[in-house]
């Protein structure tokens, strides 16, 4: 299925308008079937606030919604805790939660990454930025954060062809992350890497880098560790199967699950082990009790299990109880005119203590 302002970056500059799906009455509190996810590493002990931020595209937005604490989920026709509508933000595709409470976003109408603590709010929150001439960034599509503060974007449109750039922190610290109109410190590229069509990307927690490629249908492996310059490297295996057909988002849960939305045969969502070689999918979520209907299809799962799916052409969150695949219906939604939800393209999920 083509999605035309994901290839057509001149029209990025407009908002593809999409109905905001109707969801009536007021946010509803229901009780979740099993223990609420821990903290993320960092935080401290129980109660927690469990927190979603959807990037939506249409409204140009970070929008972060509190779902309440332990084993409460707060959902339905909600107002968002933070509304984040920085003018620096343009089509945010792909989002990220470092280290240091900051939320990233790749901005694939904005040849640039921006990012911004979790709790910024308005039109003009404080910003650094990742853009310019030099950094070669044409349309960004994922973007991550390792530990050391060492930023890894993939760019289909990069003025050095579909790759993979690689930008590391000058200190090796978190809290200093390359910024302003900075070169690429590494790169993959090149016909060995097989690299056509770059989207979403991760890095697990043994210091492989996951890719998806578009373009191949498949979820290429490399090693994160880059040598300086251009790494025109073949991949260390792919993840492939029949299932696949234009994947565009990933992540890997802490049951070390490798999750991907895509957006081709099958509208959805699919779960699987990671691992390369070709496999059948563990889950599908798909079809049209779902509510993903189409456009940017994006996925996260909590420590509890429970997944969150949006996707561009519904103005939804869906949350799925662990477990819940096929053609079924979410278990909760947040949905309705309060949630200022348009094209929700990517979603994250975070949690803190209540006592930090």
């Amino acid at each position: 299925m083509s999605r035309p302002y994901r290839f057509l970056p001149a029209l990025a500059l407009s908002v593809l308008a999409v109905a905001v799906a109707a969801c009536g009455g007021s946010g509803t509190t229901s009780r979740a079937p099993g223990p609420f996810p821990a903290c993320n590493p960092g935080c401290g002990v129980p109660p927690h606030a469990q927190y979603v931020v959807v990037g939506d595209i249409g409204a140009e937005a970070l929008l972060t919604y509190n779902l309440g604490t332990t084993n409460t989920l707060t959902t339905g026709n909600i107002a968002p805790t933070y509304d984040n509508h920085a003018t620096s933000l343009k089509f945010p595709f792909f989002i990220f939660n470092d280290y240091q409470s900051n939320l990233w976003a790749a901005n694939f109408g904005g040849a640039s990454i921006t990012w911004y603590a979790v709790n910024a709010t308005g039109g003009t929150p404080t910003t650094k930025t990742i853009s310019g001439a030099n950094t070669t960034l044409g349309c960004p599509t994922g973007v991550y954060i390792n530990p050391h503060g060492d930023v890894y974007v993939s760019d289909p449109c990069s003025s050095k062809g579909s790759s993979v750039l690689y930008f590391a922190s000058a200190t090796g610290s978190p809290a200093s992350p390359p910024s302003g109109n900075v070169a690429p410190t590494a790169w993959i590229e090149g016909g060995n890497t097989t690299l056509s069509d770059p989207q979403g990307l991760t890095v697990d927690s043994n210091g492989n880098l996951w890719v998806i490629d578009a373009g191949t249908n498949s979820v290429d492996q490399f090693g994160s560790a880059l040598s300086a310059g251009q790494n025109n490297v073949a991949p260390n295996g792919a993840l492939t199967s029949t299932s696949l057909s234009t994947p565009l988002e990933i992540y890997v849960d802490s049951a070390q699950h490798l999750w991907v939305g895509e957006d081709g045969a099958t509208v959805g969502v699919l779960e699987f082990n990671l691992a390369t070689g070709t496999q059948t999918p563990l889950c599908t979520i798909a079809g049209s009790n779902t509510g993903i209907s189409g456009g940017q299809v994006s996925v996260a799962v909590d420590n509890g299990g429970y997944v969150y799916i949006v996707n561009a052409a519904t103005a939804q969150i869906g949350i799925f109880t662990k477990g819940q695949c096929g053609n079924v219906a979410p278990a909760y939604t947040i949905a309705g005119s309060k949630t200022d939800l348009v094209e929700p393209g990517a979603v994250i999920v975070y949690s803190v203590s209540n006592d930090q």
